[in-house]
């Protein structure tokens, strides 16, 4: 409450930064919330742009003796019902929506409360796996139920029952723990949006890890520098298995070498041309060690203490194995948000596709500070230009447009060249300019298989066992989130394994020397207790 007051009174000095931190802080939240009046995510977006303008038209009205979320949520619920009333929406019923309160005053509770959010993800989370799938895929997605059967391979009938058996499950589970205490068809017409607005305030990727193994819609690459080819299909790149590789170089001392092959994926790999470096510490977790159950129960406290979730890939290790093992896991975990929303354009085919995608992007219709968020990096053509994002994280969402694709790094260094020659108009230009761009999902997985069972070089026998990269991404109007884990398993052989103590625990000999001198200035021998401290 108080860090929303300082931005408001900054906002009001001129500060425009703040209030979009502001807004940006809560705008999925309300627009959720204003769904629950209106039924469409369009018109919930172009009802949010409405409650930002009037904030902005009416700056002073607002009284900071009281929360701004409060506020926020007063004028959202008021411009929904003005909204709904103007336009005399079908199957409407105004005297309804006032007159369930308790109703609104739930949703309004959970939206705000930390501790109603957590009792419910509790809940979801000990539901069966089958139960949260289909909860997710028709509650969240919104599939039919032939299209969640066809996903899950079973019968449509089948799914109609589990949806419903769900409900029934989580009901229960939801008035155990105190979360509702309402009567069944209220909790009803509620339970989708509770659903939904659980997942979504919780800044997580939605169920990313119920649908495990049911889509892999693209095929990794190992390499940034990786030749992608002539291969049809959606490729994906991301850091995180570097990253796991470049601690194993570390722990073997050397770069990885097979004793009676070559790979060019190793080779690549060994290249180090991506690094933790390259990241803020606050957004990749990294832990190695012997396997055991020890190691798994660490991994997964740390991710929940760092980002909050859990893992896909740790449950498909045997952790109880007695051989010589090592495994070194490392997790990449993002999320970004747009500093205002983009508006949904609805669908166009993609490509020479005759599907239909849906896309969000600028048209006249947005408000100014959508513009303000998106550079032209350059424009040469309609198939050759590129966009760039900003987000309040401080993420660059980067887009260009191509046909002419070798590999990653080769096709980011064409967009920096393009860019540093481009001299047009970098700013978008309203009732000129038009972008779209499509939602993106990504859910892949791969096995590096052509790196396991191979003897490396220099190392008494030790070799891969497993080598695992999985990546989830998601690209809405509002942002996107990604999380990707990576993980080296390998046998390593006894004399590898055998700790090293470097225990000053009796005579030593310590120097003192500058750097690049060839002899030292202080030497001491300690073989007593004459000169170490006792406390």
């Amino acid at each position: 409450m108080e860090e929303d007051k300082k931005l408001y009174s900054e906002f009001l000095i001129g500060d425009k930064n703040a209030f979009n931190t502001l807004i940006s802080k809560y705008r999925k939240n309300v627009i959720y919330f204003i769904t629950r009046f209106v039924k469409s995510i369009d018109e919930a977006e172009d009802i949010f742009q409405d409650v930002v303008l009037y904030i902005l038209e009416n700056d002073k009205i607002y009284n900071s003796k009281y929360s701004f979320k409060s506020y926020l949520y007063t004028i959202a619920r008021s411009k929904a019902l003005n909204y709904i009333d103007k336009n005399k929406l079908p199957n409407t019923n105004l005297e309804e929506l006032e007159n369930t309160s308790e109703q609104n005053n739930l949703l309004e509770e959970i939206i705000l409360s930390n501790e109603r959010k957590i009792k419910i993800q509790k809940v979801i989370s000990s539901l069966k796996p089958e139960y949260q799938l289909v909860i997710y895929l028709t509650q969240i997605e919104g599939l039919t139920y032939k299209e969640t059967a066809r996903i899950i391979g079973k019968t449509e009938k089948q799914i109609k029952n589990s949806t419903y058996n769900a409900k029934k499950t989580l009901k229960k589970l939801l008035m155990k723990e105190r979360v509702i205490e309402m009567k069944h068809n209220k909790f009803i017409r509620l339970i989708s949006w509770i659903i939904v607005i659980a997942m979504i305030t919780s800044g997580a990727v939605v169920a990313t890890k119920i649908i495990k193994d049911k889509v892999n819609n693209a095929k990794l690459s190992a390499g940034f520098s990786g030749r992608i080819g002539n291969i049809p299909g959606n490729k994906v790149w991301v850091g995180t298995f570097d990253i796991a590789w470049n601690e194993f170089i570390n722990y073997l001392g050397s770069p990885i070498e097979f004793e009676n092959s070559t790979s060019e994926l190793a080779s690549n790999l060994n290249k180090q041309s991506f690094t933790k470096d390259m990241l803020n510490e606050n957004s990749y977790y990294i832990e190695q060690g012997p396997v055991s159950p020890k190691l798994k129960e660490e991994i997964e406290k740390n991710l929940k203490e760092k980002f909050g979730v859990s893992s896909d890939v740790l449950d498909d290790i045997n952790w109880n194995t007695s051989n010589n093992e090592y495994l070194i896991y490392s997790m990449l975990n993002k999320t970004f948000t747009f500093k205002t929303p983009f508006l949904e354009l609805g669908k166009k085919p993609f490509g020479n596709s005759k599907n239909e995608v849906k896309y969000f992007g600028l048209d006249c219709s947005t408000i100014e500070d959508t513009f303000e968020q998106v550079t032209a990096l350059f424009y040469n053509s309609d198939t050759d230009f590129a966009v760039k994002i900003d987000t309040v994280e401080g993420e660059e969402v980067i887009l260009y447009r191509t046909n002419q694709i070798t590999n990653f790094q080769d096709t980011y260094k064409e967009v920096e060249e393009k860019t540093s020659v481009y001299s047009g108009k970098k700013s978008m230009v309203r009732e000129k300019d038009e972008l779209k761009i499509p939602f993106i999902k990504v859910n892949a997985t791969i096995n590096y298989d052509e790196l396991c069972n191979k003897p490396i070089k220099n190392t008494n026998g030790a070799y891969l066992l497993s080598a695992v990269q999985n990546v989830n991404f998601s690209l809405t109007n509002f942002g996107g989130n990604l999380s990707s884990e990576a993980y080296v398993g390998c046998y390593m052989s006894a004399s590898l394994e055998e700790p090293r103590y470097f225990n000053f625990t009796d005579t030593f000999v310590l120097y003192l020397k500058e750097k690049d001198k060839n002899k030292p200035y202080f030497a001491l021998l300690v073989d007593n207790t004459d000169v170490l401290l006792e406390k």
